[in-house]
């Protein structure tokens, strides 16, 4: 039977600097986003709740799935845990617990 040592095997042959960037992409990947001051979830708010109430576009930061993700679009409606998302192509729910950052699309001003 044939015993796999895994990654150990390819290890002679990475250098130094390899190794230390597949460290750093490692703990990336198991950190978990940094928790939002109570500042920074006030002013999220506000600027969520204005883009609902006037329908303006908005680019949010989401964490899912060990990475930060970039949605831009319309808030439709806001559940207790949930906002309901639209862009271009699709309709999504979106957690709030989720959202790092909201900001108002400059797109919309230009």
């Amino acid at each position: 039977m044939i015993k796999d040592r895994g990654n150990i095997k390819w290890a002679s042959m990475m250098l130094p600097e390899h190794l230390e960037l597949l460290r750093e992409y490692k703990q990336e990947r198991t950190e978990p986003p940094r928790e939002l001051t109570e500042w920074e979830l006030e002013e999220l708010q506000q600027t969520i709740e204005q883009a609902f109430n006037q329908q303006l576009d908005i680019k949010l930061e989401v964490w899912k799935d060990y990475k930060i993700t970039q949605w831009t679009g319309t808030i439709k409606s806001i559940n207790t845990n949930e906002l309901i998302f639209e862009t271009l192509l699709k309709t999504k729910s979106i957690p709030i617990q989720s959202i790092q950052s909201a900001q108002l699309d400059a797109d919309y001003y230009d």
